[in-house]
C-alpha cells in the first residue's frame, strides 16, 4: 500500500500504511535493541531472510556488531563500496584476510588505501591476493599496478617484513609485459646490504625476462661478480654497459688485477668485433681512462689479426715507447740513488770499527754498584756500564722462553769447555751477541720494565727510608 499508494481495501487507508510502516519498524528496532542478547542470531536471520527484510537484517548484524555478517552480505551482492565501509571499521586482520581475494579483484584501489592505513596486517598473506589480482591487470602499467604499490609499501615501511614480499614484488616487476626497467632496477638499487630478497631467485627472474640491466647490477653489486656482469653484457653485444660496469669497480690496488683483467676482456670483445677497425677500438679505449691506466699496447696487440697495418696504431707505439724511455730513466736515477747510499752505509760501517767510549777508573757497574773494572764488561754507546754476569743475568731473567734457553745452553757450553779454539770462540761470541744486543736500561728490555715497581721483595726498605 505504502509503495502504490494505493487502497487494497476499504477498510484500510494508504496513508495510514506509512504511519504504521514507520511505528512498526521503530518497534521493532527497540525489540532488538533490548533484547539482542537473548535472541538466536541464525534463528533471527532465517526469518528476516525469509521475508526479504534486507534493512531489518543489516540493522540486526549492526546491532549484534556482526560486521563480518554484514561484509559477507553486501559481498554477495556485488557493492562493492558498502562492503569497503564495513570493512573500514574493521580491526580483524582475519577478516581482511579471508575477503582479499574477492576485494582485491573487484575494488583493488579503495582495497589497497584501506590495507595500507592499517599496521596489523602482515604483507605475506596478503601474496595470493595480490597474485591472483596481478593475473588479470596485464593491461595496465606498472605505475598504476595496486599489487605494486601495495608490496613497494611494505618494503619500504615494514622493516622486518619476509623475503617472500620482496621476491613477489620482484617477480611481478621482472614478468610484466613492458620492456622499461626503469621500476625494477629503482628497487634493485635502493635495496640495502645485504639485500632483503633472494639474490639467486631474482636473478633467474632476470635472465628468464631478458631483464639485462637488472642482471648486470645483481652481479656486480650484490653477488660481487664483477667478471659474470662483464661477460654477460659482452655476450649479449653491449660492450659500452661492459665497460660502465669495469668503470664503477672500487680502484684499489688489491682489485688491479681483476680490472684490468676486465678491460682486457672489453678489448678483445671491442677489438674482434665485426665491423670494427683497429682505429676505431683504440679510440674507444681511450675515451676510457680506466682502461688507459691498466692496459698497455703490448697487451692489446695479441687480439690484432695476423695482417694489420702498424699505421692504425702508430701513434700508440710511439707514445709506448716514450713511457718506457722515460721509465728507464728513472730507474737509472733510483740505481745511482742506491749505489750511493749503499757506499754510505759502507762508510758508516767502517766507521762503526774505529768507535770507542772511555771507561773512568772509578765508574761502577749500573746493575751490581761495584767498580766496572774489576772484571769483564761491556760498556754501550749510551755511557752505560756492566759487568758482563751482571748483564747475563739481567737478560736471562727479562728473555723469552726460548731465548733463556739459547742463553744457557751457551754458557753451560763455554763454562764446562766444550769444543775447542774456533768452536768455543764461536759461542762465546754468540753468547755476547745475544748478552751485549741492546743495552738493558735503554733498550727495549728498558722499556718494557717501565710499569715494574722500584722496590720488590729481595730489597731492603729500610734503606728507602726517607
Amino acid at each position: 500500500m505504502v509503495a502504490t499508494k494505493a487502497e487494497l481495501s476499504e477498510s484500510t487507508d494508504a496513508r495510514g500504511a506509512s504511519d504504521d510502516l514507520v511505528k512498526t519498524r521503530r518497534e521493532y528496532q527497540e525489540f532488538i535493541a533490548k533484547h539482542k542478547s537473548d535472541l538466536d542470531s541464525k534463528t533471527v536471520y532465517e526469518i528476516i531472510s525469509s521475508h526479504d527484510r534486507e534493512d531489518e537484517l543489516l540493522f540486526f548484524a549492526n546491532t549484534i556488531t556482526d560486521y563480518e555478517y554484514v561484509l559477507s552480505y553486501w559481498i554477495q551482492r556485488e557493492r562493492w563500496q558498502d562492503a569497503l565501509s564495513v570493512l573500514n571499521k574493521q580491526s580483524n586482520p582475519e577478516t581482511f584476510y579471508k575477503y582479499s581475494n574477492v576485494l582485491m579483484t573487484h575494488a583493488p584501489t579503495p582495497f589497497v588505501e584501506i590495507l595500507m592505513r592499517r599496521s596489523n596486517i602482515e604483507p605475506a598473506k596478503m601474496i595470493p591476493a595480490l597474485l591472483s589480482y596481478n593475473e588479470t591487470a596485464t593491461s595496465i602499467s606498472l605505475k598504476e599496478n595496486k599489487a605494486v604499490r601495495y608490496l613497494n609499501f611494505a618494503a619500504q615501511n615494514y622493516p622486518e617484513v619476509p623475503a617472500s614480499v620482496h621476491n613477489t614484488l620482484i617477480s611481478i616487476l621482472t614478468a610484466h609485459p613492458t620492456s622499461s626497467e626503469s621500476m625494477l632496477s629503482s628497487y634493485l638499487e635502493s635495496a640495502p646490504t645485504p639485500p632483503p630478497f633472494d639474490a639467486d631467485f631474482a636473478l633467474r627472474l632476470c635472465k628468464l625476462h631478458d631483464r639485462l640491466q637488472s642482471c648486470i647490477h645483481i652481479y656486480s653489486n650484490i653477488l660481487n661478480q664483477p667478471t659474470a656482469a662483464v661477460q654477460l653484457a659482452l655476450d649479449t653485444g653491449d660492450i659500452d654497459l661492459a665497460a660502465s660496469v669495469a668503470s664503477r669497480l672500487d680502484p684499489l690496488p688489491t682489485n688491479k688485477s681483476l680490472r684490468k683483467h676486465l678491460w682486457l676482456l672489453i678489448a678483445e670483445k671491442k677489438i674482434k668485433q665485426p665491423g670494427s677497425s683497429i682505429k676505431s677500438a683504440m679510440e674507444f679505449l681511450k675515451r676510457n681512462p680506466a682502461s688507459t691506466d691498466l692496459l698497455k699496447i703490448e697487451d692489446l696487440i695479441p687480439f690484432f689479426p695476423d695482417f694489420v697495418v702498424i699505421d692504425d696504431f702508430k701513434d700508440e707505439i710511439c707514445q709506448a715507447l716514450e713511457t718506457y724511455s722515460r721509465h728507464i730513466d728513472s730507474l737509472k736515477s733510483e740505481m745511482d740513488a742506491s749505489q750511493m747510499t749503499a757506499e754510505q752505509i759502507k762508510r758508516e760501517i767502517d766507521m762503526l770499527d774505529q768507535r770507542y767510549a772511555i771507561v773512568e777508573p772509578g765508574e761502577r757497574c749500573w746493575i751490581c754498584g761495584m767498580p766496572v773494572l774489576a772484571r769483564q764488561f761491556f760498556v754501550f754507546p749510551c755511557q752505560h756500564a756492566f759487568h758482563s754476569d751482571c748483564l747475563g743475568k739481567r737478560v736471562l731473567e727479562s728473555s723469552s722462553q726460548t731465548r733463556r734457553k739459547n742463553i744457557k745452553e751457551l754458557q753451560s757450553k763455554v763454562s764446562a769447555g766444550l769444543g775447542i779454539g774456533p768452536q768455543r770462540a764461536k759461542w762465546i761470541k754468540e753468547l755476547d751477541g745475544i748478552v751485549g744486543e741492546q743495552c738493558v736500561l735503554c733498550g727495549d728490555l728498558g722499556i718494557r720494565s717501565v710499569d715494574e715497581p722500584f722496590i720488590t721483595n729481595k730489597d731492603n726498605v729500610k734503606e728507602w727510608i726517607i
